[in-house]
């Protein structure tokens, strides 16, 4: 197995990071103290850790830099700071550091160039480039907003975009639910979203078994905090009256990486209930071989037209109607509230049952995932039960839906690869 090496030059690099953040300090005027101590702290150990470094990089040394790295994502949130030139140059550089560190090498006893290869069982590389790109492109669009809108409530912009919803993006951001936040809760979304794109992208095509901890922290970032984000987002009309048309477009787009990034969570989970190779604990860590691992001569390298590298990053995702038509449902039942003046119980219920219904049938997409539709079944009892226990005089409407919902869940679409670890 080849070992890819860090090249010095990063390491040389880091170093000038580190004079580059002292002396911008110095040069923009900054202002605040706490912000002024820290990026002369972090600049030094940039310095320091950058040149000890040069020589055989340890794992604790890397990691400290990239510590580093994420402390000036947070640092000009933490200390709320008050020129976007500070807040840009800091995360600039934050950026910068955790992509020589770790996203665009390897970590110490890691490889980017072993030959790809596909699970035993499946039909299709998990880990491919294309599979994880649309990911990483999403990841960058959440980022793009996140940031324009923490813009807004750090207070270097007077304004924000909102063609759609009164009062809506304004009031979303300086509602009691952002503000109980110490710090720019947008400004946390900004940092999820780079740790979610760094994330994406850093390993090999075969990190499924080589890097679970990877794939595992990358499936936390993308599937679970996704999930509980866009559940938040949107039910915005009743934690603070209004949509906010950015923060939805967030929700949309954090919707969509779920089916993408299920595959290679699933395909890692499945590598370390079956290898008996190592310890789990170690297995997790460092990864193992795989004996029956197959070649993979299917995934397209990256210098193939755009078009088809997303026709290939669509491997394992399905789009059912009926599934899609269930997700319309969701939407429809979210609507409704407002467009009808429903009834308290009706108000509140039908909004977070249709959030569900979408993250369901979303989550269903992903060939590997389509048992979670299910779970449609329960709330679509839920909604019946819901209806009936109201008695208002939509009670059709609601049981129409609730039967929909159902029927639209019993069909299973089709299913064109092949998932099951077969060790």
């Amino acid at each position: 197995m080849h070992e890819d090496k860090i090249p010095v030059q990063v390491f040389f690099t880091i170093s000038l990071l580190g004079f580059w953040l002292i002396a911008s300090t110095v040069t923009f005027g900054f202002q605040s103290m706490p912000i002024i101590y820290s990026n002369f702290v972090c600049g030094i150990l940039l310095i320091a850790l950058g040149l000890k470094s040069r020589r055989n990089p340890t794992a604790t040394q890397i990691w400290a830099i990239t510590g580093l790295g994420i402390w000036l994502q947070i640092s000009p949130l933490v200390f709320w700071a008050p020129h976007a030139a500070c807040y840009v140059n800091d995360t600039f550089v934050g950026c910068w550091v955790i992509a020589l560190t770790v996203a665009l090498h390897p970590m110490p006893g890691h490889t980017l160039r072993e030959m790809a290869t596909i699970p035993p069982g499946w039909s299709y590389n998990p880990s491919s480039w294309a599979q994880r790109l649309p990911i990483a492109f999403l990841a960058f669009v959440c980022w793009m907003i996140a940031r324009y809108l923490a813009a807004y409530q750090l207070g270097y912009i007077d304004t924000v975009w909102e063609p759609f919803f009164t009062p809506g993006t304004k009031s979303v951001l300086e509602s009691s639910v952002s503000k109980a936040f110490p710090v720019s809760d947008a400004g946390l979304g900004a940092l999820a979203y780079t740790l979610e794109f760094f994330s994406s992208v850093q390993g090999g095509t075969n990190r499924w078994r080589t890097a679970p901890w990877l794939v595992l922290v990358f499936g936390i970032l993308v599937i679970p905090v996704s999930i509980v984000s866009t559940i938040l987002i949107i039910l915005q009309p009743l934690a603070v009256g209004t949509w906010c048309t950015l923060c939805l477009i967030t929700a949309v787009c954090m919707l969509i990486s779920i089916p993408f990034a299920l595959a290679e969570v699933t395909a890692t989970l499945q590598f370390l209930r079956h290898s008996k190779e190592k310890p789990l604990l170690q297995l997790l860590l460092h990864g193992g071989a795989c004996p029956h691992e197959k070649p993979d001569h299917r995934s397209l390298p990256m210098d193939r037209p755009i078009l088809s590298l997303l026709k290939s990053s669509l491997s394992g995702i399905t789009l059912p109607w009926n599934l899609l038509l269930c997700a319309l449902a969701g939407i429809f039942l979210m609507a409704i509230p407002t467009a009808l003046g429903l009834n308290v119980l009706l108000y509140n219920i039908d909004p977070i049952l249709g959030a569900l219904t979408i993250l369901v049938s979303v989550i269903s997409l992903a060939e590997c995932g389509r048992k979670a539709r299910w779970f449609n079944l329960i709330l679509a009892a839920a909604l019946l039960v819901t209806a009936w226990a109201s008695m208002g005089e939509y009670l059709l409407l609601h049981t129409a839906l609730a039967i929909a919902i159902a029927c639209l869940t019993i069909r299973k679409g089709p299913i064109h690869e092949q998932f099951v670890f077969r060790p």
